[in-house]
């Protein structure tokens, strides 16, 4: 049985790049901590290109200062910083507003290093951060995430190398801002956004709508935005998560993904017509999933409307859709019946899922209805809440 020296020794007879890159996967106080290993470790952790501050707790003054003294020494014996991740709770806001200023001289520091990935979170008892604007203007930044900061005190953005921006629990000052942010990043291919707040209500001119073009975006995921976002920038997407109801307005076209296969669609409330229209628009849909509720699983007490069997069937319904799930379901009469006219019209339809809160006894009225596909399975779940 080897020892753990023996394995150490094994590791260093690997090229550089291999242990800087296996070095890559450690926190920088674990990567930094090898250093001591032999002479051949000193400085190996000098040429990682991750940054890793994870899971830091500030509980006092003096955890504060250690940790400040750390992230600058580290900072500066670096030349070139492909990824950075910062994820820090502050236990006491006046340390968190203390802090806040060495945290944006740090981000500016790696946007100035040539970072690729940055990941933010900086939490705080009592206090939201402001988002650090001196990111907006970096030119290498391939990946953006962020959560729980407040975003206001931009007028330009310039993000020619972002394609994948992800945010969570952000507070805006309006949704021109919120427009103003993407408008900025035109390769944007991967788009996640949710709990959006704002502080003033969405004045949006048709043509400030109408103006927002992501012609690169392939993956869309909105969920509780609370805002009238521009369905036509999302146009190009192959996957595709909204909550329709607090996206859409009535007075809005639906435009036709093209390259849409896989939907998910939340807040559907009993709108079936919507749903129908939607559905009219994805002419090459594989993969539908369908839910009453939101996003986070709750559900609203809205009126049911009752089903219709439209006089046309949507192309993506009689020739394209694989998989069908209808989450959140309650066994209204008009689910029961969408689900009946699901199955009888779509053609090379394979799996059928429906996802439950209880045992509503629906398994024989659905599987001795009509089928245009003989090779769907129709599987119920109750799911315990």
């Amino acid at each position: 049985m080897s020892s753990i020296g023996d394995d150490i020794d094994i590791i260093s007879t690997l090229p550089d790049a291999v242990i800087c890159h296996i070095l890559s996967f450690l926190q920088t106080k674990q990567s930094v901590a090898t250093s001591v290993l032999s002479k051949r470790w000193f400085d190996l952790w000098r040429s990682v290109p991750v940054l890793k501050f994870k899971y830091v707790e500030l509980f006092d003054r003096e955890t504060y200062f250690l940790f400040n003294e750390f992230v600058y020494s580290v900072l500066l014996s670096r030349n070139s910083i492909k990824s950075c991740f910062l994820d820090i709770w502050y236990d006491d806001p006046d340390l968190a507003r203390q802090g806040i200023p060495n945290v944006i001289k740090w981000i500016n520091y790696v946007v100035q290093h040539g970072v690729e990935l940055l990941q933010i979170y900086i939490g705080a008892v009592n206090f939201i951060p402001k988002f650090p604007i001196g990111i907006l203007s970096c030119r290498t930044l391939v990946v953006l995430q962020f959560e729980e900061l407040v975003v206001k005190g931009f007028s330009s953005i310039t993000l020619p190398s972002l394609k994948s921006l992800r945010f969570n629990d952000i507070k805006f000052t309006n949704v021109q801002d919120l427009l103003l942010l993407l408008a900025g990043c035109p390769i944007l291919e991967d788009l996640r956004a949710s709990y959006l707040l704002f502080d003033s209500e969405d004045t949006l001119t048709y043509q400030e709508r109408e103006s927002l073009s992501l012609n690169k975006l392939t993956k869309a995921n909105l969920g509780y935005t609370f805002c009238h976002f521009p369905l036509k920038a999302l146009q190009t997407v192959e996957h595709l998560f909204i909550e329709i109801n607090k996206v859409y307005r009535g007075c809005d076209e639906i435009p036709t993904f093209h390259n849409l296969t896989n939907l998910g669609l939340y807040s559907i409330n009993y709108n079936w017509h919507l749903l129908v229209n939607v559905l009219k628009h994805c002419p090459n849909l594989q993969i539908v999933v369908l839910s009453q509720g939101t996003a986070n699983g709750g559900i609203q007490d809205v009126v049911e409307n009752n089903w219709v069997d439209p006089i046309f069937v949507p192309q993506c319904l009689s020739l394209q859709l694989r998989t069908c799930k209808l989450l959140n379901f309650l066994g209204q009469e008009g689910e029961l019946l969408f689900a009946k006219y699901i199955l009888k019209n779509a053609r090379v339809l394979q799996t059928m899922k429906i996802h439950c809160s209880e045992d509503l006894k629906i398994e024989r009225e659905l599987f001795s209805c009509p089928r245009a596909s003989t090779i769907c399975d129709v599987i119920i779940k109750s799911v315990c809440k």
